[in-house]
């Protein structure tokens, strides 16, 4: 607890104390922690927020509605009641995003190191990962959850990310001994090869799914 407090109060102090003393077992157990307060958040959101009130209510999304004049009604109709059968999915992978930040992002900022030449061990990084998590996850979601749907609660969310992003750039230093610009770079080639573009690809996959069902539909 005092290398995570540590890591509040200075970002350069508690990163190098966390690489230093932080245990695997008090990581998984901060992100176990983080985990469940956002899947509360994110039953919350669900149950304030249901998916017809997304799709048909008086706020429905602008996307909806540009899909709807852009597809015409039948085939936008399909598209719809293929993301009402994903909105519970979607919901649960909301919940479970610091598991997702833990995993992910340790793996490919290890990755993303030794694409510029240098080998370090992976287990203090998802130490790390682990501590800063929870330490930026969970204001976040605490802030959604007293104040939800709130500009104050989108306002901490920004935040946090960049708090995360910043002590993911000092431990990238202190741990890999990567500084300045070098730091940098690794911290964007970690965003984008291994976070960015394997989202951009089920994005893809989502489109070809959709137009392949459409197309179907059509052909019947």
């Amino acid at each position: 607890m005092t290398d995570l407090i540590a890591l509040a109060r200075s970002p350069r102090l508690g990163v190098a104390a966390v690489l230093a003393r932080g245990t695997l077992l008090a990581a998984a157990g901060l992100v176990l922690l983080s985990t469940a307060i956002a899947l509360v958040e994110a039953a919350r959101f669900a149950d304030a927020v249901p998916v017809d009130s997304v799709v048909f209510g008086e706020g429905r999304s602008a996307a909806i509605t540009a899909l709807i004049n852009t597809l015409g009604r039948d085939a936008a109709a399909l598209v719809v009641y293929l993301f009402q059968q994903a909105y519970g999915w979607l919901i649960l992978a909301t919940g479970l995003t610091p598991l997702f930040i833990w995993i992910l992002g340790s793996t490919a900022v290890q990755a993303a190191a030794r694409l510029g030449g240098v080998r370090a061990p992976f287990v203090p990084m998802l130490v790390l990962f682990g501590y800063a998590t929870a330490l930026t996850r969970i204001p976040a979601d605490v802030f959604g959850l007293v104040l939800p749907r709130s500009g104050l609660a989108q306002l901490v969310g920004t935040a946090t990310l960049l708090w995360l992003a910043f002590i993911v750039f000092r431990a990238i230093e202190a741990h890999y001994g990567m500084l300045g610009g070098r730091a940098i770079t690794t911290l964007v080639v970690a965003a984008v090869f291994f976070y960015l573009v394997p989202l951009a690809l089920i994005v893809l996959a989502a489109v070809a799914i959709i137009i392949a069902a459409i197309v179907l539909d059509y052909a019947h």
